[in-house]
C-alpha cells in the first residue's frame, strides 16, 4: 500500500483568516466539498471534521503546526512506512491529510467521541478514499507525537482492509494494540493496573454495544461525559490492555525461534 500526503493545513488556515460569518462558511464548503456529488468526490475529506466557524485559538494552533512543518514530517514517515509494513494491497494508494478538531472551545466536539472514528477507518476509506490524521486544539503542537500518530494510522488502514472495522470490544482492543505496538508506543499503566483492567474488561470482550465498548476503551471519565454507565476503568484502559497483549504476543513469537 502506498500513501500520498495531501497538504491541507494551509488551506484550513486560509479559511480561518476569513472573518467569522457567511463568507467563511461558503469558502469552507467550496474548499472542502467543491462540486462533489458523493463522498468519494470530496476535495479535502479530512477537513469535513474541522470546525468551519472556529475562533482565533484554532488559527493560532494551526500557525504553530505549520511553523513546525508537520506535514513534511508526516510525508517522510509515510514514505518509510511501506518498508516496515507487509501490505496485502501493494497497488492501492490512499490519500492522507491532516485535520484540526476543536475540542477546546468547539461546543459539540467531544474528544473521545470524535477519536472513536478510528473504529470506522474502513468505512471512511470506502466512502472517501482518505485517511485522516487528527490534531486537537487542546494539545500544544509538538512533533514528538507525530511519528506514532502516522504509523498507527498506516497500520490501522492496512489492518481494516484485511479484517474490516472492529465491532466488539476485543476486536477494538486487538486493532489498537497492534497499531500502537507497530508505532512503537510504550505502556503507561503498571502491571497491577493492567491486571486489574484486564479483569474488569473480561466479561465485556464480546460486547458490541456502544456504551460498553466506549467505556471499555476510553474509561469511566469519558463514559460519564456521554451518559454511559462506567465500568470502573481508568482513562484509555482498553487501549493499554490491547497494547500490553500485542507486546506480550510479540515477545512470545520471538521465543519460538
Amino acid at each position: 500500500m502506498k500513501f500520498e500526503l495531501v497538504p491541507t493545513l494551509e488551506k484550513l488556515r486560509d479559511l480561518y483568516r476569513i472573518p467569522l460569518g457567511p463568507e467563511r462558511f461558503k469558502a469552507y464548503i467550496d474548499t472542502v466539498v467543491g462540486d462533489a456529488q458523493r463522498s468519494l468526490e470530496l476535495h479535502l475529506a479530512p477537513l469535513v471534521q474541522a470546525n468551519p466557524m472556529a475562533k482565533a485559538h484554532a488559527l493560532e494552533c494551526l500557525e504553530r503546526w505549520i511553523e513546525l512543518d508537520v506535514e513534511e514530517l508526516a510525508r517522510e514517515v509515510l514514505e518509510e512506512a511501506p518498508t516496515q509494513l507487509e501490505s496485502h494491497f501493494p497497488d492501492r494508494t490512499v490519500k492522507v491529510g491532516f485535520t484540526l478538531l476543536d475540542d477546546l472551545k468547539g461546543g459539540w466536539t467531544n474528544r473521545a467521541l470524535n477519536d472513536a472514528a478510528r473504529f470506522k477507518t474502513g468505512l471512511d476509506l470506502e466512502r472517501t478514499g482518505w485517511l485522516s490524521l487528527r490534531l486537537w486544539t487542546s494539545e500544544s503542537p509538538a512533533l514528538e507525537g507525530v511519528r506514532p500518530l502516522v504509523l498507527e494510522s498506516v497500520y490501522r488502514a492496512e489492518f481494516v482492509l484485511q479484517h474490516g472495522d472492529p465491532r466488539t470490544l476485543s476486536e477494538m482492543m486487538r486493532q489498537e494494540g497492534l497499531a500502537a505496538a507497530f508505532a512503537g508506543r510504550t505502556l503507561e499503566l503498571n502491571r497491577d493496573e493492567l491486571e486489574y483492567s484486564r479483569a474488569v474488561l473480561a466479561p465485556y470482550l464480546e460486547s458490541a454495544e456502544q456504551p460498553t465498548t466506549f467505556a471499555g476503551m476510553y474509561g469511566d471519565g469519558a463514559a460519564r461525559e456521554m451518559g454511559y454507565p462506567p465500568l470502573g476503568l481508568s482513562a484509555r484502559a482498553g487501549f493499554q490492555v490491547g497494547l500490553a497483549d500485542a507486546l506480550e504476543a510479540r515477545v512470545a513469537a520471538r521465543r519460538t525461534f
